[in-house]
């Protein structure tokens, strides 16, 4: 392109995710189209297998994911032709969604170069934000009651028991590992309970220690590397 790239109305960093973001879409629409016609299982909300009476028929597609895939087509059609309306280019590709999507990408300095693209980024994110949690729903919240908690509690378990049981606990609780409970051994946050113990037997602790300092000292986050 002979056009200069001193004016762009995105800036680098934002244009790099934008294309990162857009060579993701051509997999993306294949899982959706997976899941449009049914032919994975998709988690809660987009199960209709569930509890169908014999002379129902099962839908012929995830309308869930119609909905997503039509939204993603149609956010993507709208930038190209605001590009090629502003940019005075012409669309020649394949008319798919992951077509569109190869062109913007190969095109991506016109895109940036374009008047009102400020809103392009985050337009194009929340619709493929919508069609991944289509294809990959989030796990069903997992309920607590008091009563649960409280008898999980008063149980004497090992470390590797204790780790089940928080994953059973779900929420808060599901990041307990056996390593973190070594770690909280070894700094003195908890204590195993009393024996004896056979020499070969694991120690021993009661759940509502462990789950307390769990909760009480949080694991550092790990940083991230960010663009350079």
């Amino acid at each position: 392109m002979s056009e200069r790239i001193d004016h762009l109305y995105l800036d680098r960093t934002t244009l790099r995710a934008l294309v990162e973001l857009l060579r993701e879409i051509p997999d993306l629409v294949e899982d959706l189209t997976i899941t449009l016609t049914n032919q994975a299982r998709t988690g809660a909300g987009g199960n209709f297998r569930a509890h169908r009476r014999p002379a129902e028929q099962p839908l012929p597609y995830d309308p869930r994911a119609l909905h997503a895939a039509d939204t993603l087509h149609a956010v993507l059609v709208s930038w190209v032709r605001l590009v090629c309306e502003q940019r005075g280019l012409e669309y020649r590709d394949s008319p798919t969604t992951a077509g569109l999507a190869r062109w913007l990408d190969r095109n991506i300095i016109a895109f940036a170069m374009t008047e009102g693209v400020h809103d392009a980024p985050a337009d194009i994110r929340e619709a493929t934000r919508t069609a991944w949690q289509v294809i990959c729903p989030p796990d069903a919240p997992v309920v607590l009651d008091d009563s649960t908690v409280a008898k999980a509690r008063a149980h004497r378990l090992n470390a590797a028991g204790i780790v089940a049981l928080a994953k059973e606990l779900g929420g808060e609780y599901r990041g307990l590992t056996v390593r973190r409970v070594q770690t909280m051994r070894d700094a003195g946050r908890i204590a195993p309970l009393p024996g004896p113990w056979a020499p070969e037997w694991p120690e021993q602790y009661l759940v509502g220690d462990v789950l307390d300092g769990h909760l009480a000292h949080p694991r550092r986050t790990r940083r991230t590397t960010v663009d350079r």
